[in-house]
């Protein structure tokens, strides 16, 4: 071969070699970002950038600095200078930095981005707390798009903007399509959809802040009436078909007593009881009392019980019972739940009740029958973090929620005194006073849903005494042999829910989902607290037959 080929020869070769070679992977850091806010969300510090990392990620083509670990524990980039300086350390082509700005239930996120050719690209998003992961998919789609320049990923704009929700209920998404028509119930227990007026129905907004609400016939004419419970009186109201409450009555507490409950008790003979349970802050002792409703006005049937009050529906007949609990100053209650009874004007304990868990008291627990007649029957309690526990029959202990449930806004104080010394004020304790559970079979397919109120809240994880929920929900969930299961729930609700119930609130045949929210005026707006009733008509037409409820 001549020796004047032999250069192209080493050209072609050395090309077609370069051609075969795998293009080197383009390498981003992601930075700490700077959290201003709550210091419960300085985690996300950190935790941002390790998801954004993992979305940015396409291999061979764009992989994260071979010490992206390390660059976590730099602090976050103040400037596009610091920025650069820490590209260079961690020998990365693009660096990305940015920080969270916590305020409330929002979150605002400003990210930058620095491409080799010195340009800086910046983006700012919001989204609520509870839904950053998503706004970090969309910003994460965008630096692939606007500065990796690739082309494989869509923008939101182009695939029809956010991803919208199922269509179906929450419950489908264990029992698939209930109806051929869509609905389930009620069209307000879906994740979208336009919500119609006849969805939901909203009492007039009643001045005083609610305490808690029962709906039940206090007087035997075949009606249902309304009972508010307000710090200084009882109320009761009658729902007159204009979306209005009408007020037929009140009562005066007694000075002594904060109010804690109001529930309704039938007697197996037919008298009809409302029983007033709260304690006497003074002496840190439970104070009850019985009341009977007729003619139109409130009757006192038993004066001063110095024991906690409920009402719950226990096996093996799962009909209401009327229970009680001796206080304690230290810890709210102390001892046994016992069966209670009115007998000549006077309240009588009954025996214990059995196989209830350590940690159930006279308001935290709900029995949930066996599901179509087999497997047992279950317990649910609200433990002292806010967490749902299920137990067996026996006491053991089965599942614990994650999310926080039935967190209510009344609360009995005690302190820490001993015997009738006073305690300082520092060692005073608030307990709150759980939401009451409410079990039903609404479906009538033999197994029973447990509604439980969720507060929607961003403080009130930080701060145990904050209890003015912005938001909350009314989840059914149901025992699917290993824990609590989302089976639907409602949308979100503006306001702090204070109670829920299911009753037919209008006398129409047709049971409702009752449920009471109190909206706190603010300090500086001299707005007063006010409540009012959410009412929710359940359509059982939709489902298999009408529900199993007892009143």
């Amino acid at each position: 071969m001549s020796r004047r080929f032999l250069p192209a020869l080493w050209a072609f070769t050395l090309l077609f070699l370069l051609m075969q070679a795998p293009a080197m992977a383009a390498s981003y850091v992601v930075a700490p970002f700077k959290v201003s806010g709550p210091q419960g969300y300085s985690y996300l510090g950190q935790a941002v950038p390790s998801m954004l990392t993992s979305r940015l990620f396409q291999q061979g083509t764009f992989e994260p600095a071979a010490r992206q670990d390390a660059a976590l524990k730099e602090k976050a980039p103040s400037s596009k200078d610091a920025a650069a300086s820490m590209a260079k350390k961690y020998a990365a082509d693009y660096i990305v930095w940015g920080s969270i700005t916590v305020m409330g239930d929002q979150a605002s996120l400003d990210v930058s981005a620095l491409s080799p050719n010195g340009k800086v690209w910046k983006k700012a998003a919001t989204s609520p707390v509870n839904a950053l992961i998503s706004g970090l998919q969309n910003v994460a789609d965008s630096v692939n798009i606007e500065v990796f320049g690739r082309t494989d990923v869509a923008p939101a704009a182009a695939a029809g903007g956010p991803a919208s929700p199922n269509s179906a209920f929450m419950m489908n998404e264990t029992h698939g399509n209930v109806s051929t028509s869509g609905t389930y119930l009620n069209s307000s227990l879906r994740y979208q959809g336009e919500e119609s007026a006849a969805s939901q129905l909203r009492s007039q907004m009643l001045k005083y802040e609610c305490f808690g609400s029962e709906i039940a016939d206090i007087d035997g004419d075949g009606k249902n009436e309304v009972l508010m419970l307000a710090k200084r009186k009882l109320y009761a109201y009658t729902w007159n078909g204009e979306k209005r409450l009408t007020q037929i009555a009140e009562y005066d507490l007694p000075a002594v007593m904060t109010p804690v409950l109001v529930r309704f008790f039938k007697e197996a003979d037919g008298k009809r009881y409302i029983i007033l349970t709260g304690s006497d802050e003074n002496d840190r002792t439970a104070f009850s009392e019985v009341l009977t409703f007729s003619n139109g006005k409130f009757h006192t049937a038993v004066k001063f019980i110095d024991r906690y009050l409920n009402v719950v529906n226990l096996p093996p007949h799962f009909k209401p019972v009327l229970i009680g609990q001796d206080p304690d100053r230290s810890k709210t209650v102390g001892g046994k739940v016992y069966e209670m009874q009115i007998v000549d004007g006077r309240l009588v304990r009954r025996g214990n009740i059995a196989n209830l868990p350590k940690n159930a008291t006279v308001f935290n627990f709900a029995w949930i029958p066996a599901a179509n007649g087999k497997g047992g029957d279950h317990v649910v309690t609200v433990t002292e973090t806010e967490n749902l526990a299920t137990f067996n029959t026996k006491g053991q202990p089965l599942a614990v929620s994650q999310d926080v449930y039935c967190a209510g806004t009344t609360y009995i104080l005690g302190d820490r005194g001993i015997g009738g010394l006073s305690a300082h004020e520092d060692d005073e304790i608030m307990s709150y006073v759980p939401i009451r559970l409410v079990v039903v079979d609404l479906d009538r397919d033999g197994r029973y849903e447990v509604l439980a109120v969720k507060p929607v809240t961003t403080a009130g994880k930080l701060f145990t005494n904050y209890r003015t929920y912005p938001q909350g929900e009314v989840h059914a969930l149901i025992w699917d042999g290993m824990a609590l299961d989302l089976l639907w729930k409602t949308r979100r609700i503006k306001g702090t829910v204070c109670d829920v119930t299911v009753a037919d609130v209008d006398n129409n045949g047709r049971l409702d989902l009752v449920v009471t929210v109190n909206s706190f005026g603010g300090i500086m707006n001299g707005t007063n607290t006010r409540c009012a009733l959410f009412i929710y008509p359940l359509d059982t037409t939709k489902v298999s037959a009408k529900p199993n409820y007892q009143e």
